[in-house]
């Protein structure tokens, strides 16, 4: 008879889906948060004013992708502080927000601090995930889906 050795060890497939799970929910708090607030400001055609795409392409399309890399980065500095993490977190948000103005044509500098701005409150809903973990997948999944279908 093979005995196991126990090991506290978490699964990698564990581990890689609690991440994704935890970005997904990170990404749709965030676009709960914005869409709540573009409320007050005005929307033409599903997207807000100045923008030159909508809230949750900006958000999945760009702002997730600037999310994983600054985690990348965050793993390969080993830093678990959370004002390195900011800081990251806000670099990779003025990028991602270059990025949208360069692929969709908007204002480099207006989309430039509206990514840094979308991109810490994404890292704030990542930490506010985290904590609660039995709402993940209602902000991943059951939410935006609603927010999409009101908005």
């Amino acid at each position: 008879m093979t005995t196991h050795k126990d090991y506290d060890l978490p699964s990698v497939r564990l581990t890689a889906g609690m991440y994704a799970l935890t970005k997904l929910s990170a990404a749709g708090l965030t676009f709960i948060l914005v869409s709540l607030f573009m409320l007050g400001h005005g929307y033409e055609g599903g997207i807000p004013d100045g923008w030159p795409v909508s809230v949750p392409y900006a958000i999945y399309a760009y702002g997730l992708p600037a999310a994983i890399l600054a985690d990348a980065l965050l793993r390969m500095f080993r830093s678990t502080t959370l004002s390195p993490a900011l800081v990251l977190y806000a670099v990779a948000g003025y990028g991602a927000g270059l990025w949208l103005a360069s692929e969709q044509g908007g204002d480099a500098l207006t989309c430039g601090l509206t990514g840094l701005v979308v991109l810490l409150l994404f890292r704030l809903a990542q930490i506010a995930g985290e904590r609660y973990p039995l709402l993940l997948p209602v902000f991943a999944l059951f939410i935006p889906l609603l927010c999409l279908v009101l908005f």
